[in-house]
């Protein structure tokens, strides 16, 4: 390569270097857990998906809930969903988790920097002839 080459080649290196985006990136989440109508200034649902019934659960009459911990994240997935409450016991999570986890939302107009938010969500499962209704109204605020 000839010096004026290598010349023209280094000020185009340069100057590529100097230039600047004006592109803002969030990476911070904002912690929103407790505050839904606040959620909802950011993100809105766009497909939410209803969870499955788990077969011996409803043969056996149970009723019950799972609520999840998760970060809607700046292309509006879920994201690090944790179970923070489940009753009965674990008979509702598998089932929960595969719809939950197939929800998306949308950037609200005034979230316009897809800003990543945490909050939670809880999916009820309840039947009609429920043998644990009292318990799951009460653990669950159904």
């Amino acid at each position: 390569m000839n010096k004026s080459n290598l010349l023209v080649v280094s000020a185009l290196f340069a100057l590529s270097a100097c230039s600047t985006v004006n592109q803002t990136v969030v990476t911070e989440s904002l912690d929103l857990v407790g505050n839904k109508e606040a959620v909802e200034k950011y993100w809105v649902v766009e497909r939410k998906v209803a969870p499955e019934y788990p077969l011996a659960a409803g043969k056996n009459g149970i009723s019950g809930c799972v609520e999840f911990k998760l970060l809607i994240d700046g292309d509006g997935k879920p994201q690090n969903l944790t179970v923070i409450k489940s009753f009965p016991g674990s008979t509702f999570n598998k089932k929960a988790y595969e719809a939950m986890r197939k929800w998306q939302w949308t950037p609200a107009a005034s979230n316009t920097q897809k800003q990543p938010v945490l909050t939670t969500i809880q999916l009820d499962f309840t039947t009609q002839k429920s043998v644990n209704h009292a318990e799951a109204y009460a653990a669950c605020k159904i």
